[in-house]
């Protein structure tokens, strides 16, 4: 393997393909890698396996890397599962985040809203945190081993990511959307969950920019707008022509379900008062989903 300048971990991921799609259309040297599903360019790698992560770094030597890989399944799965979402959202961070330091590499990590507990906002960086579930408390504690141990590096934090991804065994909320309704099924909306839908360029734009710039520290990187999940779906519908009459709303958040912030928003204003990426709001970013699925449809 030839070395190279950026790394991004979880390439094949709605985030990490963008990232690095970015990077190479700047003309950088820049690798990916994968883990399930297999890639043409892209290498496997099980980020929970700390020998095949030193022998990537080994081998290609990045000054940057990109943390972009998700656990399948999201914040249930981590619930059911809490000794591999340990594994892989603190265990593997820090064991990353190690061989950043070794080798004098910066980090690019993605954290989320989940840190907080959506009791008050919009939060600002600094505001006292206080996860509801395990995934939040594990990226809580990814961010404070990083903030601790690493001089290098960049928390991003983000919330309710979308964007054309037809490929995807994981879907996000707006491909669960058209892929449902695309084949004439209801759709649960709950207008109980509010957030900041978030455009996955932007996401991908900003992470880059905020590397490209030296920055250090933690960010808060959502879109502009502030709406529940039932808005948001039929907004959707509007912008990528879906039959809104499917889509069912949902009041109230269902029995014994894992909790969660239920009114999640992130103040941008650190980072849009230093950097030039336009974060849209959910019209705008709907938009450019549209056109990357006509892209797609030859229109």
């Amino acid at each position: 393997m030839q070395t190279v300048d950026f790394l991004v971990i979880g390439a094949n991921g709605l985030v990490g393909r963008r990232v690095l799609s970015l990077l190479k259309a700047k003309g950088e040297s820049a690798s990916g890698t994968y883990n399930r599903r297999a890639e043409g360019g892209l290498i496997p790698f099980d980020i929970t396996d700390g020998a095949s992560a030193r022998r990537i770094f080994k081998d290609l030597a990045p000054r940057r890397v990109y943390l972009c890989a998700n656990l399948p399944g999201g914040v249930d799965y981590c619930e059911k599962n809490p000794a591999q979402a340990r594994r892989f959202y603190y265990d593997a961070t820090v064991n990353i985040g190690n061989l950043c330091g070794e080798s004098g590499a910066s980090l690019i990590f993605i954290s989320t809203d989940y840190v907080f507990d959506g009791s008050k906002g919009p939060y600002k960086e600094e505001d006292g945190k206080n996860p509801l579930n395990l995934y939040g408390r594990l990226k809580l504690e990814a961010e404070e081993w990083i903030r601790k141990n690493m001089e290098k590096h960049i928390i991003a934090r983000t919330t309710n990511v979308f964007g054309w991804d037809p490929q995807t065994v994981t879907p996000n909320y707006v491909m669960n959307l058209y892929m449902t309704l695309r084949s004439s099924k209801l759709f649960n909306a709950p207008s109980y969950l509010w957030g900041n839908p978030t455009y996955a360029g932007d996401l991908a734009a900003a992470l880059i920019e905020l590397s490209d710039c030296n920055a250090s520290g933690i960010f808060h990187v959502v879109g502009g707008s502030f709406v529940n999940r039932y808005e948001w779906a039929l907004e959707a519908c509007r912008a990528l022509e879906l039959d809104a009459g499917l889509i069912k709303e949902v009041k109230d958040p269902p029995q014994n379900a894992v909790p969660r912030p239920l009114k999640s928003w992130l103040g941008t204003d650190k980072f849009r008062g230093s950097f030039k990426t336009v974060l849209h709001g959910m019209k705008e970013g709907l938009a450019l989903m549209k056109e990357e699925s006509d892209k797609d449809d030859g229109r």
